[in-house]
Formats: C-alpha cells, sequence, structure tokens
C-alpha cells in the first residue's frame, strides 16, 4: 500500500509531500472501495453462484465487448505513460482497469439479474473474473505483494505482461478460492497512532542533538552561600484550581511544614509526589501565586523539550538536610 501511494504522488513536473491522512484517504477511497471492493464482489459471487467455477461465457452484448475492448485500451494508455516515465500517470491508468470491472459489476446488478436470467449472470460473472485476472498483471508493478495475493484467490500463475489484454484469460470450468479482504480499511484511530509516533520520533531527535546552553556569568562564592537548599519531604498535594501547570505543596523541610506553588502538574500526578523527597530553596522571598503565599521553590531541571523533573537526592535523608 506504502508503494503505491508513493507512487501515485510521485513528483512529475512538481515536489508532492507524504501525509499520513492522504495515505489514508488513498487506501481507502482507492484501494479498498475500488479494487478491492471489485476483485472481492466478484470472487464472492462466484464461490455463491458457481461453488467458486468459473462459468461459461454465452451471447455478448454491446456493453460487454465494449467493456472487454477497454482491457486493451487502458494497457496501451499504461504503456504510453511508462514509455514516457510518467509513473503516477500510469498508475492512474492501471487503477481505470479496476473502475472498469468495478462499474460493470454496478451496472449489470447480477445479484438482481440471477433471479430472472441465471445464463446471464454466467457470462457476466466470467468478464468479471478476466477483469480481475487481467489486473494481476497490470497492478503488479505497483502493487506486487497485493497481486500475489491475488493470483492466490484467482489459483492462478504469474502472467507476463504480453499476456495482458487477453479476455479469455481464465478457462471455463477453473476453480478459483474463496477470497479474502484485499485491503484493509485504514481507521482514524490509527493514522493518529502514527502521527503521535512521528512526533515523539522528532522530539526525541531534537533532545538528543540538542546542546547544553551556555554557562552563566560567574558569581561570587559568597552569592552562592547565601541560598539555603534544604532536603524536604512532600506531605500534601492538590492542583491548583483552574490552572493547567500549578500544584500546591506542603513540605516537611526540617525547619517547618511550608506551603509551595510549583508548575509541575504537567510532568507529575499529585499522588506520585507524597513522600517525594526534594530540594527546596527556604530562604526565597515568599510570593503570591493565584492567592496562594508560596514559601520556597522546589529545584528542578529543565530538559530541551522544556519538561521539567524534580531535583532529589539518590536515597532517602533527614528533612532538612542542607544541599552544598
Amino acid at each position: 500500500v506504502l508503494k503505491y501511494v508513493l507512487t501515485a504522488n510521485a513528483p512529475e513536473t512538481k515536489d508532492n509531500d507524504f501525509t499520513w491522512k492522504d495515505f489514508q484517504t488513498r487506501n481507502n477511497n482507492e484501494l479498498v472501495a475500488i479494487l478491492g471492493n471489485f476483485v472481492n464482489r466478484a470472487l464472492v459471487l462466484t464461490n455463491k453462484y458457481y461453488n467458486g467455477v468459473i462459468p461459461e461465457r454465452g451471447n455478448l452484448t454491446d456493453y460487454d465487448n465494449e467493456t472487454l475492448a477497454e482491457i486493451s485500451s487502458i494497457k496501451a494508455s499504461v504503456e504510453k505513460s511508462l514509455d514516457s516515465f510518467r509513473i503516477r500517470e500510469a498508475l492512474k491508468y492501471a487503477m481505470d482497469l479496476a473502475r472498469l470491472g468495478n462499474k460493470y459489476l454496478a451496472d449489470e446488478e447480477p445479484w438482481k439479474v440471477v433471479k430472472t436470467d441465471e445464463e446471464r449472470v454466467k457470462t457476466i460473472m466470467n468478464i468479471c473474473l478476466q477483469i480481475t485476472a487481467n489486473l494481476t498483471i497490470m497492478l503488479e508493478p505497483f502493487l506486487p505483494f497485493s497481486m500475489e495475493k491475488l493470483r492466490g484467490f484467482l489459483n492462478s500463475e504469474k502472467l507476463d505482461w504480453d499476456k495482458l489484454g487477453n479476455t479469455e484469460m481464465l478457462v471455463t470450468g477453473h476453480q478459483v478460492n474463496k477470497p479474502e479482504l484485499l485491503f484493509e480499511k485504514i481507521e482514524d484511530k490509527v493514522v493518529e497512532a502514527q502521527l503521535q509516533k512521528l512526533m515523539d520520533t522528532k522530539k526525541a531527535n531534537e533532545i538528543a542533538d540538542a546542546k547544553a546552553t551556555p554557562a552563566k556569568k560567574s558569581i561570587e562564592f559568597d552569592d552562592f552561600g547565601k541560598m539555603d537548599i534544604r532536603i524536604g519531604t512532600v506531605l500534601e498535594v492538590e492542583k491548583v484550581a483552574k490552572t493547567k501547570k500549578l500544584l500546591k505543596l506542603k513540605v516537611d523541610t526540617g525547619i517547618d511544614q511550608r506551603t509551595v506553588v510549583s508548575g509541575i502538574a504537567e510532568y507529575y500526578k499529585p499522588e506520585d509526589l507524597l513522600g517525594k523527597q526534594v530540594s527546596i530553596l527556604v530562604n526565597l522571598e515568599p510570593k503570591n501565586l493565584r492567592g496562594i503565599e508560596s514559601q520556597g521553590m522546589i529545584l528542578c531541571a529543565e530538559n530541551t523539550d522544556g519538561s521539567l523533573s524534580i531535583v532529589s537526592p539518590d536515597q532517602n535523608v533527614k528533612p532538612g538536610s542542607e544541599v552544598k
């Protein structure tokens, strides 16, 4: 399917972009709804009416003759495009054969005709199966694995390109197999999962390639000594109402129990923080955040993607222990 979509979008006179949405659309609207729908109905009806045995063709109508003649006409169009290296155009013409079969089957309605003219249905189904056999040759360059699968349904061998256009490729009495779905419909959730996978990969690559920010201007050692950083244990946690990023924490600093508001709600669930030890700047001037007095700052490392990770000791220590 991927090869089909890439070919259908292949640049000929200008560049084109691949999107998963287009992949889904072409799979569902072309491979499933046109090609898959036609060959499945042709084979299912043959198994239903004739136990999988190809029926004999009777007298042909003008529409029958026009339909069969169109196979060679489509072949000529495909060959002309391939000779000019217009691959995308060639695929479009090749799919016209599936469209031809789909239209013929829909127009003739053998499921209705069988009630009044069983002999006519034999001819209709024979023609549909000849179109199907020709499809295995015409679409082989574009959908090799799918055409191998379709040949399995038809119980037929792989044929060379020069056989294309033969309207008696499958002889009367030939036994075909019961079909399975040639293509599966791609649901929105599958596309969404692929898009998320791409985003995750892109994000991981950005993190891997990111460089650390340059060191800030040097400060005096005494300036660093003014910061009082302690290890505290989280006692209580709750989300701050009407905010996405803020959590309200009660922390045992060893000095006291104090309230701290921290913007880590997107990265930590409240229940995951209970009992966790954190590094907290305890001598920071209190600040009012959303009506809550925050009495300190919980220290976090900021990753290149902006996510935050709490700085914690690698083993439990007594609350109030100084970070030096």
